[in-house]
């Protein structure tokens, strides 16, 4: 009787590990689920390491728009350079140049995909590092005023609302 008993439980042994996997798969679709739901509340605005945004408790979020960058070497428009911030600085009148050609073309564009050019609203987003001259800010400000791009929200970090 024990020799039955042995062979039983060497049987149990050898039988091959089971893996369930229900409980893994809840965990995966409610991952999923997760991250659909949350991946719409997400805005990314590409911007680099040269620099720092400024910080907001603002609770409403910004529109598509179209991108400036300007950093302490260049002004970038929609990721392509089409200035150097020292060129500007030291440029006389208040239009930045490169600024102002790439902004005609983004307009251009811009009208043209709309069934009615005379209703284009020219929204613009600027990312500027915090510790940007107020003079080449105002010079990218009277740039795309000129070129009729007057919606304008300056990019920044949204930090948490401290209690009071």
């Amino acid at each position: 009787m024990s020799a039955v008993r042995h062979r039983l439980r060497n049987r149990g042994a050898r039988s091959p590990a089971t893996l369930n996997l229900v409980s893994l798969m809840d965990i995966f679709t409610i991952l999923v689920f997760f991250l659909m739901v949350n991946s719409s509340q997400v805005e990314v605005i590409e911007t680099t390491t040269a620099i720092k945004l400024p910080d907001s408790v603002s609770e409403e979020r910004p529109e598509e728009r179209l991108s400036i960058l300007v950093s302490a070497d260049d002004l970038i428009v929609q990721g392509q350079i089409v200035a150097s911030a020292t060129d500007a600085m030291r440029s006389t009148g208040d239009v930045i140049e490169g600024l102002s050609v790439a902004l005609a073309l983004q307009a251009e564009k811009r009208r043209q995909q709309l069934a009615d050019p005379s209703a284009f609203e020219g929204s613009v987003t600027i990312m500027g590092d915090r510790q940007l001259p107020y003079a080449l800010l105002k010079r990218v400000l009277l740039t795309c005023q000129q070129h009729d791009f007057t919606r304008i929200a300056l990019a920044v970090n949204r930090v948490g609302r401290e209690e009071s």
